[in-house]
C-alpha cells in the first residue's frame, strides 16, 4: 500500500468536490443550519409530547438523525467516484495511472469518504452544542457521553457502510443514472436501521444499540475487503453501456420484454406525452426491479423486523404507534426512489438527444410540462400507495391485535392523503429541477433541495405518531399540499421551450451570480429591472435609510399584510384554543408567572442570540419552504400570547384589573415592554421572508426565477443588517435587563 499515491488521488478528489457548489451549499446548510432548525422544532415539538421522559428520548434519535441526512446527500459524490469519470471523459487518464488497483480503489473511497463522515460528525456537534445552550433539559434528560459516544459510532460506521457500497456500484456500473437507480438499496437499509435505531433509543434499550454499532462496523469492513477485491481497472474499460431493457438468453431462448400499451387514449395532448413518458419508464427493468423490490420486499421486511421487535420490546403499545409511521415510512421510499425518473423528465430528453423531437411537438408549454408531470406522478403514487397496504395487509393478517390497536379507518385514510401529498411534492419539486439545468449531474445533486426537507419532514412526523397528535397531522399535511400546489404553479409559470433549447451544459456560473447579487445589494431598484439597467453606485447606509427603505417596503406592502394577517390569525388561533384544550408546557409557564430570572446582560445576550438564529433560519429556509417557515414566526409568537392570555381569562382573570391571574397583567408585564419593538420586528423579518419565499412563484415581467430570488435576498440582507438587526438588539436588552423588573413588580415576587 503506497500511502502516498493514495493520499494524491484523495486531495484531488476532495480538491475537485469541494470546488462544486452544488454539493458545498447543501452540505453547508445540512450542516450547520440543519441542526438548529432540528434544535428549535425540537423544543416546539416536545410541547406535543404528554411524556416529559419521552420527550428527552427523543433527542438521542434527534442527534442520529442530524448525522444521518449530511451522509446520505453525500452519497452522491460516492455514486460518482468512478462512473462520474466515465460520463466526464477522464476514466482512462485516471485508469492509467502507474499505481496499484488496490491504492487506486482505497483512493477514491477515503476521498469518497471524507465528506460525508466529516459533514456528519460536524452536524451532530452542532446539534449537541445547540441543544446543550438552549435547551439543557432536554440534552440531561438521556444523553450521556457514553450515549454521545455510541452514537458517533454508529454514524461513522453507517457512513463508511454507505460510502463503501456506493464506491463498489460505483465500480460495477456504467452510467451515472444506473448508478442512482441502484442506489435506493444502500439509502433503503440504511433508512431501515435509523428507525430501528430509533425503536431501540426511545425504549431504552442501549445494549442492543451497541450490538447494531458493532454489526454495521463489521458489514462496512466486509464491503470495503469486497470492493477491492473486485475491483479491477480492465473490466471497467471494457465494459460498455448496458441498455434499460430486458434481454434475457438462455440458450436458444430470446426474452424481450416491452411495456404493454397503455389501455386507455386520451385526447388531450397532455395526456399523450404522458403514455410516451409511461411506455419508457415501464420498459426499464433499472426501474421496474428495484421498484417491485421497494413495494413487496420492503413491507415484508418491516414485518420481520417487527416480529424482532416483539420479542424484546418492554412497550407493545408504543410498537403499536410506530405501525402508523411505518405504513408512511413504506409508501415514502417508493416515490423517493421513482424521483429519480421525475429528475430526467426533460434533462434527461437532453442526454438521450431527444430533447428537440420533444419540443418540437406541436402542444402548449402549459401541456407539455403537464404531460410530463403526470407521467413522473403516476408511477411513484401507484408504487407508494401498493407498497402501503402491502404492509398493512400483512399486518392485519399477521398481527391483527397489533393492526386494530393501531390503525383505524380515519388514521388509514389520513396516511394515504399524506402519502399523496408527499409524493406529489416529490416529483413536483423534480420536474422543476429537470426544467432548469443542463445535465442529469446537476439536477440529481440539486434534488437534494427537495429530497431532504421532506424526509426530514417525514422524520419529524415520527413524533407526532409517537405522541398520537393526528390532528397536528392535518396542519403539516395542508402545509406540504401548499408547497406541492406553489411548486406546480411555479413550475409552469417559468417552462419555456425556447430557454431550454437553448440552455448550455453547467450554464449557472457562480461569480456571475455573485455579480448579479451584488448588484441587487449596493443598490435598490425595483423588482424587474435588470442588473444591466443599474447604475453601479457603491452601497450607502445613508441612501438606504433616507430613499431605499421606504422604496423597499412600499414594494414589501402584501407580504407585510400577510405577515400581519398571521400574527392576528395565530392571536385569534391562539386564543380559541386557549379556551378549550391545556398543553403541558404551557401549563408549566402559567404556574411559573411572575417567577423570571434575575435581569442581567447574560439573560438579554441569551434572547438576543436566540431571536437572531430564528431570523435568519425562518427565512434562509422559506427559499424552499415558499415563505412558510417565514409566515410561522409571528403566528406562532401571537399564538401564544392569545393562547396564555384566553387561559387566564378563562380561569377567572379579568381583563380590566390587575392581578396574578389577570391577562392584562400578563401582556403588561410578559409582552408590552419589549414585544412593541420585538413583535413589529418579526413581522417585517416575516414579510421579507414571505418576499423570498414567493420568488420562485411568480417573478415580475424581466425576471427570471433566479434574478427575482437573488433580489429577495439582497433586499432581506441589507434590511436585515442595517434595521432588523439594530431592533433585535434593543428589544433583547429590554427583555432582559428591563422586563424581569417590571415582572417582579407587577407580580409583587
Amino acid at each position: 500500500m503506497n500511502i502516498a499515491t493514495i493520499s494524491t488521488i484523495t486531495r484531488r478528489e476532495v480538491r475537485d468536490t469541494l470546488s462544486d457548489w452544488r454539493i458545498v451549499a447543501p452540505i453547508l446548510l445540512l450542516t450547520f443550519i440543519f441542526p438548529q432548525l432540528l434544535v428549535a422544532a425540537s423544543s416546539q415539538m416536545v410541547r406535543f409530547v404528554e411524556d416529559d421522559n419521552l420527550a428527552g428520548r427523543l433527542m438521542p434519535f434527534a442527534a442520529l438523525l442530524v448525522g444521518f441526512i449530511p451522509a446520505s446527500f453525500s452519497l452522491i459524490t460516492a455514486l460518482e467516484s468512478f462512473v462520474g469519470e466515465r460520463e466526464r471523459n477522464s476514466l482512462e487518464a485516471l485508469l492509467s495511472m502507474p499505481i496499484s488497483d488496490r491504492d487506486l480503489y482505497i483512493g477514491k473511497l477515503a476521498s469518497s469518504l471524507i465528506t460525508p463522515l466529516g459533514s456528519s460528525m460536524l452536524a451532530m456537534l452542532v446539534f449537541i452544542a445547540m441543544l446543550l445552550g438552549f435547551q439543557p433539559d432536554l440534552y440531561f434528560a438521556a444523553i450521556t457521553l457514553p450515549r454521545l459516544a455510541l452514537l458517533f459510532l454508529i454514524v461513522s460506521s453507517m457512513a463508511l457502510v454507505m460510502v463503501s457500497g456506493a464506491v463498489i456500484v460505483s465500480a460495477h456500473i456504467t452510467t451515472v443514472r444506473a448508478a442512482n437507480l441502484m442506489s435506493s438499496f444502500i439509502l433503503l437499509p440504511a433508512a431501515l436501521v435509523v428507525q430501528l435505531a430509533a425503536v431501540l433509543i426511545i425504549n431504552e434499550r442501549w445494549g442492543e444499540l451497541w450490538l447494531v454499532a458493532a454489526a454495521l462496523l463489521a458489514l462496512a469492513i466486509t464491503l470495503t475487503r469486497i470492493g477491492m477485491d473486485t475491483f479491477n481497472r480492465e473490466e471497467i474499460l471494457s465494459r460498455e453501456h448496458t441498455q434499460g431493457k430486458i434481454n434475457i438468453e438462455l440458450s436458444m431462448l430470446h426474452v424481450e420484454w416491452r411495456a404493454l400499451r397503455l389501455p386507455f387514449n386520451m385526447q388531450h395532448a397532455a395526456f399523450s406525452i404522458a403514455q410516451r413518458e409511461l411506455r419508457e419508464v415501464l420498459s426499464d427493468w433499472r426501474v421496474l426491479i428495484p421498484l417491485t423490490v421497494l413495494t413487496v420486499g420492503l413491507p415484508a421486511g418491516l414485518m420481520a423486523g417487527t416480529s424482532f421487535a416483539l420479542g424484546f420490546l418492554q412497550d407493545l403499545t408504543l410498537l403499536g404507534r410506530l405501525v402508523p409511521f411505518a405504513a408512511l415510512l413504506v409508501g415514502f421510499v417508493p416515490a423517493s426512489f421513482a424521483l429519480i425518473t421525475a429528475i430526467e423528465s426533460f434533462v434527461g430528453e437532453r442526454e438521450r438527444n431527444s430533447l428537440e423531437s420533444l419540443l418540437a411537438m406541436p402542444i402548449s408549454d402549459r401541456s407539455l410540462y403537464a404531460g410530463k408531470l403526470i407521467s413522473a406522478l403516476l408511477v411513484p403514487l401507484g408504487g407508494s400507495l401498493l407498497a402501503m397496504l402491502v404492509f398493512l395487509n400483512l399486518i392485519r393478517f399477521i398481527y391483527p391485535n397489533l393492526y386494530f390497536y393501531a390503525m383505524t379507518p380515519a388514521l388509514l385514510l389520513q396516511i394515504a392523503l399524506m402519502i399523496c401529498v408527499i409524493t406529489l411534492l416529490l416529483v413536483s419539486g423534480a420536474v422543476v429541477i429537470s426544467s432548469h439545468t443542463g445535465s442529469i449531474r446537476a439536477a440529481t445533486l440539486l434534488a437534494s433541495a427537495v429530497l431532504v426537507p421532506t424526509a426530514v419532514a417525514i422524520q419529524l412526523q415520527a413524533l407526532l405518531f409517537i405522541a398520537q397528535r393526528f390532528d397536528v397531522l392535518w396542519y403539516v399535511m395542508a402545509a406540504l399540499a401548499v408547497i406541492a400546489v406553489a411548486l406546480i404553479r411555479s413550475g409552469m409559470a417559468s417552462f419555456n421551450r425556447e430557454e431550454i433549447l437553448s440552455r448550455e451544459h453547467e450554464e449557472l456560473s457562480l461569480r456571475h451570480v455573485l455579480a448579479t447579487y451584488l448588484s441587487f445589494y449596493r443598490e435598490h431598484r425595483p423588482a424587474g429591472t435588470q442588473p444591466s439597467e443599474y447604475a453601479g453606485l457603491p452601497f450607502s447606509a445613508r441612501r438606504f435609510y433616507s430613499r431605499e427603505l421606504p422604496a423597499l417596503l412600499r414594494e414589501l406592502r402584501l407580504p407585510l399584510a400577510f405577515a400581519a394577517l398571521a400574527a392576528l390569525g395565530g392571536l385569534l388561533l391562539g386564543g380559541a384554543l386557549g379556551e378549550r384544550y391545556r398543553i403541558a408546557a404551557f401549563e408549566q409557564a402559567l404556574a411559573g408567572l411572575g417567577q423570571t430570572p434575575h435581569a442581567s446582560p447574560g439573560l438579554a445576550l441569551f434572547i438576543f442570540a436566540n431571536n437572531i438564529r430564528v431570523s435568519l433560519l425562518s427565512n434562509v429556509f422559506s427559499a424552499v419552504s415558499f415563505g412558510i417557515f417565514a409566515f410561522l414566526v409571528p403566528a406562532v409568537a401571537f399564538g401564544q400570547i392569545g393562547f396564555i392570555a384566553s387561559t387566564l381569562a378563562t380561569r377567572g382573570g379579568s381583563w380590566l384589573a390587575l392581578g396574578a391571574d389577570s391577562p392584562l397583567q400578563f401582556v403588561l408585564a410578559y409582552v408590552l415592554p419589549h414585544g412593541i419593538i420585538e413583535l413589529p420586528t418579526f413581522i417585517l423579518s416575516a414579510a421579507l421572508g414571505l418576499r423570498i419565499g414567493a420568488a420562485l412563484l411568480a417573478p415580475p415581467p424581466g425576471f427570471s426565477a433566479g434574478q427575482n430570488l437573488l433580489w429577495a435576498l439582497a433586499a432581506f440582507a441589507k434590511t436585515w443588517l442595517l434595521v432588523l438587526l439594530p431592533l433585535v438588539a434593543l428589544g433583547s436588552l429590554i427583555e432582559g435587563m428591563i422586563t424581569p423588573v417590571i415582572i417582579t413588580g407587577l407580580y409583587g415576587l
